[in-house]
């Protein structure tokens, strides 16, 4: 079952969202999205990370979140975008009014089962429904290093006394079903300039740190600062590549799907 209260809770840090959470290579952009889409949903904008990526690619972007934190920002870092408040599960949109529908990183936090009959409604015939996820490179030996410490130390401020949570990797793919042609899939690493500064505040953005108190993130913070001091040398206004891996989910709205109808709070 989604929690819905834990996808809400990335508000509380939507300073530091907005300012350590990455967009997507070029390269994903290009491979996701037709050279005719014109309308291209944001779902689960956040604070514009993928929105501005889309921004003078496509004639017109409309973005979509629930949360009003992360609204707030967003209309600060994307300007003249519109944004809408909704969720997946119920998007404030007309039937067949966007070419393109992406949701960056939030798939996990949303229920397939009344999610996908909304997307296939708001998406016209032929149109284009992705799913990207942007993560830490583990197959990098001191990324993973890095990662392996992180968990550790946040652990250890949980005040709950656990092991080390696992990075999360049993999400389901989206169940496309009868609305939407076959899955396709691509890989693709990048790499990320950070200063010392900006890999601890990425590493805090990560679903197992907002889980913690304000306080216990100061401590894994300092904690975290130290290792990336001693262990990696980066220090001041240095910069490191930080190695990526972006993995994204292709699907087209199938014109013999079922029709479907607009939810209660559609527009």
């Amino acid at each position: 079952m989604v929690d819905a209260t834990r996808a809400l809770s990335f508000g509380e840090i939507a300073e530091s969202y907005s300012r350590y959470r990455p967009g997507v290579p070029a390269a994903a952009m290009d491979w996701l999205l037709p050279d005719d889409v014109d309308t291209v949903v944001d779902l689960a904008a956040g604070t514009g990370a993928l929105t501005r990526d889309l921004v003078g690619r496509v004639g017109c972007v409309v973005a979509v979140e629930p949360d009003p934190r992360m609204r707030k920002l967003f209309a600060r870092n994307c300007p003249g975008v519109q944004m809408l408040p909704g969720t997946a599960e119920s998007i404030p949109l007309p039937n067949g009014s966007a070419d393109g529908l992406l949701i960056a990183m939030a798939w996990h936090w949303i229920d397939p089962e009344r999610a996908i009959p909304e997307i296939a409604r708001v998406l016209r015939t032929n149109g284009t429904f992705g799913v990207i996820w942007n993560y830490r490179d583990l197959s990098v030996p001191w990324v993973a290093d890095l990662d392996y410490f992180t968990r550790g130390v946040r652990a250890g401020e949980s005040g709950r006394g656990g092991a080390r949570q696992a990075a999360r990797n049993d999400v389901m793919d989206p169940p496309t079903g009868s609305s939407f042609g076959p899955l396709h899939e691509r890989h693709m690493t990048w790499l990320m300039t950070v200063t010392a500064e900006e890999l601890v505040g990425h590493l805090g953005t990560d679903a197992s740190a907002i889980a913690l108190s304000a306080k216990a993130r100061r401590a894994v913070d300092e904690q975290v600062t130290g290792y990336v001091r001693d262990e990696l040398g980066l220090t001041g206004n240095q910069t490191i590549e930080l190695p990526m891996a972006c993995r994204c989910l292709r699907a087209t709205r199938s014109p013999n799907a079922a029709p479907v109808y607009a939810s209660s709070d559609a527009r």
